[in-house]
């Protein structure tokens, strides 16, 4: 049985932070696609008429939540099976001294400038000027050609990783020594990506539980003019027909 066939179209939504992660896990990828979105900065949220946008490589975000609150540069990469955006500069550094795109969670971003590589991305949305919101591509080409270089360089130095490790005696205590740290390193990884989950999926919830009670206040202040104006209405149509009554009073006198 496929992952897909526990997912199911008619799903609205839940409070419960393990069901969210359930369809987002099992979801087709038509859907996961539409998962990895972020809303718009305001500026671009004013010439776009819309308050969120699918993600692309080489867009320019801003982290709104977490401890790299604030931390701006270019999407380098997009797992849109695990719904993860890695960005240029937003990095961790590791026990043995290199650095690490830190994976990141879309509703965590703003996008402040758009890749228009392919222009056809805003044909819906009605943009006479797009220098206002795209990201200069000569900064798109250079961020993707430096996660190519820093990947290559991973690579190569995981490969000389390896034939350094062949050349070793794993019967030493000192290799001994080294496999526990990084099992160690990979047990502290893991419990910190689980804790990063949980603290996630608690914003989120928060997030949606106040846009819920907004929406909710929003759709009662609307109720509540509606009836203001047609109690206008109906005082407007009692003083006609008062001030007809007097003039007919008046013509009988």
């Amino acid at each position: 049985m496929s992952d897909t066939d526990n997912w199911s179209k008619d799903w609205n939504s839940s409070k419960n932070p393990s069901k969210q992660r359930k369809y987002r896990t099992n979801a087709p990828q038509h859907v996961k696609d539409k998962l990895v979105s972020a809303n718009l900065a305001p500026e671009l949220r004013e010439e776009l008429g819309t308050r969120n946008i699918n993600l692309n490589l080489g867009d320019r975000v801003r982290v709104m939540r977490g401890d790299e609150t604030g931390k701006e540069g270019i999407i380098s990469n997009i797992d849109r099976d695990e719904q993860k955006v890695y960005v240029n500069g937003v990095e961790a550094e590791k026990n043995d001294g290199t650095k690490r795109e830190l994976p990141l969670r879309p509703s965590n971003l703003q996008v402040q400038a758009l890749n228009l590589e392919e222009i056809s991305r805003i044909d819906q949305y009605d943009v006479e000027d797009v220098s206002d919101i795209e990201v200069d591509s000569e900064e798109v080409e250079e961020v993707l050609e430096e996660d190519e270089e820093a990947e290559m360089m991973q690579q190569m130095q995981a490969q000389q990783d390896v034939e350094q490790d062949e050349e070793e005696d794993e019967g030493t205590e000192e290799s001994e020594e080294d496999s526990e740290e990084d099992l160690d390193e990979e047990i502290q990884e893991e419990v910190e990506e689980e804790l990063e989950e949980v603290e996630e999926a608690a914003e989120d919830l928060a997030e949606e539980t106040v846009e819920e009670e907004m929406e909710e206040v929003e759709d009662a202040a609307e109720e509540l003019e509606e009836i203001e104006e047609e109690i206008e209405e109906e005082m407007e149509e009692l003083e006609e027909e008062l001030e007809t009554e007097e003039d007919e009073e008046e013509e009988k006198n």
